[in-house]
């Protein structure tokens, strides 16, 4: 009988976690695991949980992801990072982004969230802003090529940094030219 009262208990705890939010299997078993349930008890809890559809992997990727995406504005590297973290298999995950991203684009998103960024901050050197506006967009979770993109249309490079690009590039010429006469 001790087992069937730990057995209500877990299932008590879990539905009670699941409430504030829908979680991973792997989230629920780590959580039940914390609370001391034996690891039958949580097998059969899990099973429990998944066939009365407490438990969905499929479904919490999707809102997970969903909401990720429109509220904090990842791109599909965190995302991805992120629901690693919850549990999720690969092939999961893979399906989920491809879902998301094709309700969403990528480019767009991280525009969105770049402009958001870009007003916060003050007046300052263009160079410096390009750098802080890229790393952000970084962590975001957004490759280099979206990155780059979408700073180069909030910042375009500064004629300043044109020039110096163009003044680097004749230098390094004419020190080639020297050379070869040389």
């Amino acid at each position: 009988m001790p087992h069937q009262e730990e057995l209500k208990k877990a299932r008590k705890t879990a539905i009670k976690y699941l409430a504030y939010r829908d979680r991973s299997r792997s989230e629920i078993s780590c959580y039940l695991v914390e609370k001391k349930i034996s690891p039958g008890t949580v097998k059969k809890t899990l099973a429990y949980l998944e066939k009365n559809r407490y438990i969905d992997d499929p479904r919490f990727a999707l809102q997970f992801g969903r909401s990720r995406i429109e509220n904090k504005r990842v791109g599909k590297l965190r995302l991805r990072r992120e629901l690693r973290g919850k549990g999720l298999d690969d092939s999961l995950i893979n399906k989920t982004l491809d879902s998301l991203y094709a309700e969403h684009d990528e480019s767009e998103i991280a525009l969105a969230c770049a402009k958001k960024k870009l007003a916060s901050f003050g007046p300052g050197d263009t160079k410096k802003k390009r750098g802080r506006l890229a790393r952000f967009l970084e962590r975001q979770g957004y490759p280099a090529s979206i990155v780059y993109q979408a700073v180069n249309q909030l910042i375009p490079p500064s004629s300043e940094q044109e020039t110096e690009k163009k003044a680097s590039t004749t230098a390094t010429n004419t020190s080639e030219r020297e050379i070869s006469k040389g």
